[in-house]
């Protein structure tokens, strides 16, 4: 195996259900027979605890969120408490016709472009903003559609989210969006709401059904793995984030540096897996058999790893802080400088009393130890 040099999280795109987001989706749960939310979540293979989250309108991953949203035929802007009441009734122009009102943003950088669409038929135009920050609630959406509205007209709108960098995907009549873009061109708008701006530009194309084809390729690929396995495949850098996984074969795959964060990998084989700096943030990987695969620099921190067969894996350098390893078997495990502040360990294989201490040491919790974590526990008293 080739030495790996630590990569980095990626940054996500998260977004919260409304109040009456949520009460509409509770009642789609019921009038579509899905009676439960497990059952919503098996049959769109969506991990269970992203969907008890959007039912708690905590944040989760915009595809994610949409993923659901179309599950229970609902409008996600709509449950997101994005489209607001003017949203409700068409814009109406001066020669009595009228326009849908869209817009979307991006998490990350500096905004490098802004990208307008025009759309014939409907004579309304599109735009992409870039900017450089972080948007991390709804609030923030609608306080800079407010400013977008105030500098340019009521026509602006906001549609969708992008990933990458904080992308402000707006549309509205062809004047107002000419009106935004001169005015960011000028330089007299360089930020908005303490974001900077960078640039703007002109689309051509549909960035929505860009984002949308984007979205159903990462979960038509969570489909054929649920359906045919992964035996051996490159997915490196694959995006598997939140999807339900659990049996899949996925002996021999190469997932270094997969986005695996909040999946469900319940009984997943994993064994020989690849798995180096790869995101298991809260996965939950009970049962599963990562035996002889490589996890150096994994992120597993609140993983549930509970009964799970870890019999030789390479867990050099693996973030499980914070982890749940209760049953599970450690024989030949690799540990060393694995990172293990508060993760629960207990009745577990391959774990003698010199590794138990040494883990303790590190902050490792072990719940089958008199007092829970007592390091006194193990060490001979003095007569």
């Amino acid at each position: 195996m080739k030495k790996c040099s630590p990569g980095k999280k990626k940054k996500k795109i998260t977004i919260i259900a409304s109040e009456k987001g949520i009460e509409k989706a509770e009642k789609a749960l019921i009038r579509l027979g899905f009676h439960s939310k497990s059952n919503l979540a098996k049959s769109q293979l969506i991990g269970r605890s992203t969907v008890t989250k959007f039912f708690q309108s905590k944040p989760i991953q915009l595809d994610s969120f949409k993923r659901i949203c179309q599950a229970l035929k609902l409008d996600w802007k709509e449950v997101a408490g994005i489209a607001d009441e003017n949203r409700s009734q068409p814009l109406t122009r001066n020669d009595g016709s009228s326009s849908e009102l869209v817009e979307g943003v991006e998490q990350g950088q500096a905004l490098r472009r802004k990208v307008t669409v025009i759309d014939n038929k409907s004579k309304i135009s599109k735009a992409v903003i870039i900017l450089e920050g972080d948007i991390d609630s709804v609030q923030n959406l609608k306080h800079i559609q407010s400013i977008l509205r105030d500098y340019s007209g009521d026509s602006i709108n906001i549609i969708d989210i992008k990933p990458g960098s904080i992308r402000l995907i707006v549309e509205g009549f062809p004047e107002d969006i000419e009106q935004l873009r001169s005015l960011i061109e000028s330089g007299e708008v360089n930020e908005l709401n303490g974001f900077p701006v960078q640039d703007i530009e002109i689309l051509r194309e549909r960035s929505e059904d860009d984002q949308n084809n984007e979205f159903d390729q990462k979960w038509g690929l969570v489909e054929e793995i649920a359906r045919r396995g992964a035996v051996g495949r490159d997915l490196r850098d694959a995006d598997l984030s939140d999807a339900d996984l659990s049996d899949a074969n996925l002996i021999g795959a190469d997932l270094s540096e997969a986005d695996l964060s909040s999946a469900d990998l319940i009984r997943a084989n994993l064994k020989d897996a690849n798995l180096i700096f790869a995101d298991l943030t809260e996965a939950d990987l009970s049962e599963a058999d990562l035996s002889e695969a490589y996890l150096s620099g994994a992120y597993l921190s609140s993983a549930n790893l509970s009964h799970a067969y870890l019999r030789g894996t390479y867990l050099i350098y693996a973030d499980l802080s914070e982890a749940y390893l209760s049953d599970a078997d450690l024989s030949d495990a690799k540990l060393s400088r694995a990172k293990v502040k508060n993760a629960r360990f207990g009745y577990n294989s391959g774990i003698d009393p010199l590794m138990k201490v040494d883990l303790i040491e590190r902050g490792a919790i072990f719940e089958d130890l008199p007092g829970g974590d007592s390091y006194e526990s193990l060490t001979p008293s003095k007569r």
